[in-house]
């Protein structure tokens, strides 16, 4: 069952990667037809001095379109309109304790989190898709003490995230692994359980 519900997973994964980089390449032929057709105009009006302007332009629009890091997206269980950086860096891992304020554990495929307040900040800190917090019992709860070690990240805004690689529940003494040493995540890895022991 275990091995069904993750090849759903990994499938409904590559269907939203496959959407999106089809979106992004609609998006990327929308904008070059309006260069090409600004480029038509300002040729027929006398102010492009040169074709090769034109095809810079074009090479600029293809070259930044291809940084944008769609696979990134389901090899790090991140989902599209995530408001930090998808990836997971491990020089940026810390650890800290306080209590988890609020808990939005999902039912499903959906990114769950938590909000964390510590003595001196306030994070949302990233779990993973409902259906592994059910797996590996994940019982959290608001006003549970927890220790959090994951990647620190700023959204635009100036907030405060965590990707949670490890949690320690003290009241129930459960640890919860979400992430291994690479950053990886456990569930779409088909790893070990995220379920350990202290």
């Amino acid at each position: 069952m275990d091995t069904l519900n993750q090849t759903i997973e990994l499938a409904l994964w590559a269907i939203t990667c496959v959407g999106l980089l089809l979106g992004l390449l609609l998006r990327i032929g929308e904008v070059m037809y309006r260069v090409i057709s600004w480029g038509r105009r300002a040729c027929f009006h006398g102010r492009l001095v040169r074709s090769r302007t034109m095809a810079l332009v074009l090479a600029g629009i293809l070259a930044a379109s291809l940084t944008v890091p769609v696979p990134a997206l389901a090899g790090q269980g991140w989902w599209w309109g995530s408001p930090i950086n998808p990836g997971f860096d491990r020089n940026t891992v810390i650890q800290v304790t306080g209590t988890a304020t609020q808990v939005d554990i999902v039912t499903r495929s959906g990114p769950s989190s938590l909000r964390l307040d510590t003595s001196g900040e306030s994070f949302t800190v990233m779990l993973g898709p409902g259906w592994y917090l059910a797996e590996i019992h994940a019982d959290i709860r608001r006003g549970d003490p927890l220790i959090v070690e994951g990647s620190k990240m700023m959204d635009r805004r100036g907030n405060l995230y965590l990707v949670a690689a490890r949690i320690t529940n003290q009241r129930t003494g459960a640890i919860l692994g979400f992430r291994d040493e690479a950053g990886r995540p456990l569930w779409m890895s088909g790893g070990p359980s995220g379920r350990m022991r202290p």
